[in-house]
């Protein structure tokens, strides 16, 4: 287990099993959602309102791993599409914040290939409290057009201090993943 206390959101606690891959799947769900269409005519004239289908597809990645000390556990993960098969070294890694019982996968290392797979919007709302930041974004544009004169000044170093936070969580992302890809298998147990 390690710890991380990231500027922008609350802390979390980094835990990981790390293991020889037994058996691993991959399925694809494809997920199909439409609307729109229909329309209306009166006295003769009319129109109708156009379809849009839309279609996301989810990967399945499923993983029996078995540790050193023979130990066996499974991971159901989504999004990662991960490259491994039997008798790879892998190390599944997830979060959970300070305060919480349960967390999210955040990354897979594959020792053998020495491959890292990310779950990016997972590591980000680690790192970074997004509803802040909309509150922080949408106070700043309401002082900039409520109050004249002093309204521009704090709109505007709301604005500063809302960038300043974005990046310092984007740089903390930028380490969180190098240091992933650098920790040796079964160090944050």
């Amino acid at each position: 287990m390690k710890s991380f206390n990231p500027s922008g959101a609350s802390a979390f606690e980094l835990y990981s099993f790390s293991g020889i891959v037994e058996e691993s799947g991959k399925n694809l769900e494809t997920r199909v959602s439409g609307g729109g269409g229909g329309g209306a005519t009166y006295q003769g004239t009319g129109g109708t309102a156009p379809i849009s289908i839309t279609s996301k597809t989810v990967i399945h990645d499923q993983l029996f791993l078995t540790s050193k000390e023979g130990k066996e556990k499974s991971f159901q993960l989504q999004d990662f599409n991960l490259a491994c098969r039997k008798g790879n070294e892998v190390t599944v890694y997830w979060g959970i914040k300070q305060g919480k019982e349960n967390g999210h996968y955040l990354a897979v290392k594959n020792h053998t290939t020495d491959q890292a797979f990310f779950d990016d919007g997972k590591i980000n709302s680690m790192f970074l409290n997004l509803w802040i930041q909309a509150v922080l974004i949408l106070g700043g544009i309401g002082m900039f057009f409520t109050i004249p004169y002093l309204g521009y000044i704090v709109g505007v170093g709301i604005f500063f201090y809302a960038w300043k936070r974005w990046k310092t969580a984007k740089n903390e992302v930028a380490s969180f993943r190098q240091t992933l890809r650098n920790l040796p298998p079964g160090l944050t147990h």
